[in-house]
């Protein structure tokens, strides 16, 4: 079949970028160090070493370790990455994070309402002019315009004649990339690096693909500094699935929940759905910064008041961003790294004290029966017991051994790549001093109050909730100093609508421990 000159320019054009795009690394090592050994520990050691005994999430530690070893290599293979505070856009899929962005940078610039398997994580960073990289499965780091990116996400190949019959049909290629870095001068924030992720779906959902499983979803999020959390308007609020997939993020992450297509809903309904979305996550007990409206289409919203409070809701999104953007980066690698081994310690350690109290239990048992001239038929078992128990706890203890010499091992190597490249690492004896967990102050005084057998007046709680009732979570911040006492000196003159000249500072600590003790009285 002859074609003419315009339809064959298009298919070499498309047959330059098939060829470029599945291109397998002939190039030498894409990363300039070695992570050989590094992959072996995460791929063979360390499962080899717990695949005996492992604690029951196991599965979901080891995939969000693997997830962020995949950030790790994302920074090594693009180093405009490297010092950026990282802001995932997280949802179920065509949730509106692609739209959401290109209205951030005021064109459209990646694809939206793509299928599920043609999904790439996509990092967007500041730059001097365009520059589109992708990595392919074959890790192979591919040179490609910004229009590629749509050609890859919206199905490949279909060109058209000048009659408007189709010549070629179309193919998908984004399960070949894993990875889009994206710089451009449209990205205005100077210390960020937007990651749009594909979006979350589970196995039995239409939607799903291998891009969009909520395993690989949670991990990237998982490894992000902040998260948007994007719902639909449309939705009426947000999904139990939604807030199932949230709760098992890290509560340390701010999160900020968007209703994204808010021009759907008149003022009324919107302002409904906002408050039900605000409710039902203190209800589920979900830490949030806010549930903000937006819309990537202001320009088609009738209503002057709709408008309005859109326009005010995505001036505080953007100076959320804005004051993101001004925090000072600092790695959460190791600290992330670190989250499996203290897990695994923990759950060893656990077992061991069970299997030593066991064993405490049945050599007591055995004296006590030995000084009753009982049988050895009937001590046998009990001694075979022992001996079990025993096998046990050695076999943890040497377990445990282990996994302390491998997370040593694994700290000592990723230090070692760290320096090379550029990435703020603790030196591997600093590991340790690094706070193994942190947990909830509110979940502690429940674990308190159930293992002391405390009841409490829900009057007191209800009271305490009132008052503080609309004041902003302050994140970042540490008690004492005189940031704190400012900080908090200016929630309490904003509360009371006082001047500053009619309370003392020492007032403010002198009311907290008035609550202190209101709270000790109703136990």
């Amino acid at each position: 079949m002859a074609y003419d000159e315009e339809v064959y320019e298009k298919l070499l054009g498309n047959f330059g970028l098939l060829c470029n795009i599945i291109r397998q690394n002939s190039g030498g090592n894409q990363f300039k160090v070695d992570l050989s050994k590094l992959e072996e520990i995460i791929h063979k050691k360390i499962p080899d070493t717990l695949k005996k005994n492992a604690p029951e999430d196991f599965y979901e530690l080891y995939m969000d370790f693997k997830s962020e070893y995949e950030r790790f290599r994302d920074f090594i293979l693009y180093d405009k990455l490297i010092g950026k505070n990282i802001i995932a856009l997280g949802g179920g899929f065509s949730s509106g994070k692609s739209s959401f962005l290109n209205e951030l940078m005021g064109k459209q610039v990646l694809p939206s309402d793509i299928d599920p398997s043609t999904s790439v994580p996509t990092y967007i960073v500041k730059g001097g002019k365009h520059e589109v990289i992708g990595v392919n499965v074959f890790d192979a780091k591919i040179r490609m315009q910004p229009r590629d990116i749509k050609k890859v996400a919206h199905g490949f190949g279909e060109v058209e004649d000048e009659d408007g019959e189709k010549v070629t049909e179309a193919v998908t290629l984004g399960h070949v990339l894993e990875n889009i870095f994206f710089s451009t001068p449209l990205h205005q924030y100077d210390n960020i690096a937007f990651l749009d992720t594909p979006g979350y779906s589970k196995p039995d959902s239409e939607k799903y693909s291998a891009k969009t499983d909520e395993q690989i979803s949670r991990g990237q999020l998982n490894s992000s500094n902040y998260i948007l959390w994007f719902v639909q308007a449309d939705s009426g609020t947000i999904t139990e699935e939604d807030i199932k997939f949230i709760r098992t993020l890290r509560e340390d992450i701010p999160k900020l929940i968007v209703v994204n297509k808010a021009d759907m809903k008149n003022l009324t309904d919107l302002r409904s759905i906002i408050e039900k979305i605000k409710a039902t996550l203190d209800v589920k007990g979900v830490r949030y910064l806010d549930v903000l409206a937006f819309t990537s289409r202001p320009g088609q919203v009738q209503e002057r008041q709709l408008g309005d409070f859109i326009k005010k809701d995505t001036a505080k999104i953007k100076a959320q961003i804005e004051k993101w953007n001004s925090q000072i980066y600092e790695s959460n690698f190791a600290r992330n790294f670190k989250l499996i081994f203290v897990r695994c310690k923990e759950f060893y350690e656990e077992e061991i004290n069970q299997e030593s109290k066991k064993l405490t239990r049945l050599n007591t048992s055995i004296t006590k029966l030995s000084a009753e001239d009982i049988d050895y038929e009937i001590l046998e078992p009990l001694q075979q017991l022992v001996k079990e128990a025993q096998r046990n706890v050695n076999e943890l203890k040497d377990i445990g051994k282990k996994l302390k010499e491998l997370q040593n091992e694994f700290f000592t190597e990723i230090k070692f790549i760290s320096d090379i490249v550029g990435i703020s690492m603790p030196e591997p004896s600093e590991i340790d001093l690094i706070q193994d967990k942190v947990k909830n102050p509110i979940q502690m005084l429940e674990e308190y109050k159930k293992e002391k057998g405390i009841r409490t007046d829900s009057s007191v709680a209800d009271l305490l909730q009132d008052i503080f009732d609309g004041i902003e979570p302050v994140i970042n911040k540490t008690a004492g100093g005189n940031t704190y006492k400012n900080e908090l000196l200016d929630v309490i003159l904003e509360r009371c609508d006082l001047a500053p000249e009619e309370i003392h500072i020492n007032d403010v600590y002198k009311s907290t421990a008035e609550y202190a003790q209101l709270i000790r009285a109703s136990r």
